[in-house]
């Protein structure tokens, strides 16, 4: 199968998870995708989002099914919340926990005038990864407030063209988003209008250790397709393609709304 841990980067997005139960707002809805390869299941995300007129809030959980158990068995849950700006997003903390490969993982950052601030990291800096830099950090937001930074500027331009730092407590990635176009693609049964968008991460800081640092930073590509499917949502991801690292093409696409 191919490289999973490639899967966060493309779509940091998209989308991990966190929260005590009595946190859930009563307007947020839930979406469900599905991760396969060559058409195999091999990932199941459950995402809750809510927008407000001062700010959005997401939750998800990522979790490996099927033969994806074999090569990448992981559950993550995170959650963001944060506020909007002129110039884009402020999120204010951002939280992951859960295992992956076996290994327990968690990250809880506060954000303080623009630079995020790692609180509790477990493995701690420097276990896993190779240190990333303060300046490096500066300015960067994590990956579901770069999803929620799009998913607002293409509801108010119709477009998704955008670039910025991520940072998601080891890893340093720059990200980026350009605008293809307006294509009608099937989903659920039926053509629906989606604006088509390519995406691209690339590895700055925080090269995995034993990992070699050209291959871990190449470029990411993928391309995804947003429109509106719920009175609730801004435009969402519906499906989202990106090449495997062996073979093949990994998709991501929403099964069902609640």
């Amino acid at each position: 199968m191919g490289d999973m841990r490639f899967l966060p980067k493309l779509f940091l997005a998209l989308l991990l998870m966190l929260a005590q139960a009595g946190l859930h707002p009563a307007g947020a809805a839930e979406a469900i995708y599905q991760v396969t390869q060559t058409g195999i299941p091999v990932v199941e995300i459950t995402a809750q989002f809510e927008t407000r007129p001062d700010g959005y809030w997401m939750r998800s959980v990522s979790r490996a099914v099927g033969i994806g158990r074999l090569f990448a068995p992981h559950e993550i849950r995170s959650e963001v919340e944060g506020a909007w700006r002129a110039e884009g997003v402020a999120p204010r903390r951002f939280q992951a926990e859960g295992n992956w490969r076996g290994d327990a993982r968690r990250t809880v950052m506060l954000y303080r005038e623009g630079m995020p601030q790692p609180l509790e990291l477990e493995p701690p800096e420097g276990a896993t990864n190779e240190p990333v830099p303060l300046p490096a950090r500066r300015g960067a937001i994590d990956g579901l407030s770069a999803f929620a930074l799009m998913s607002r500027t293409v509801t108010q331009t119709g477009r998704c063209d955008l670039t910025g730092p991520i940072f998601d407590g080891r890893r340093r990635l720059d990200w980026s988003s350009r605008t293809i176009g307006s294509v009608r693609i099937t989903h659920a049964g039926k053509e629906i209008e989606s604006l088509q968008c390519g995406l691209e991460s690339r590895l700055i800081a925080g090269v995995r250790i034993g990992d070699d640092p050209a291959r871990a930073t190449q470029p990411r590509p993928a391309m995804a397709w947003l429109a509106k499917v719920d009175p609730r949502l801004p435009p969402i991801p519906i499906r989202v393609e990106f090449p495997s690292t062996i073979f093949g093409t990994m998709r991501m696409e929403l099964q069902r709304i609640k």
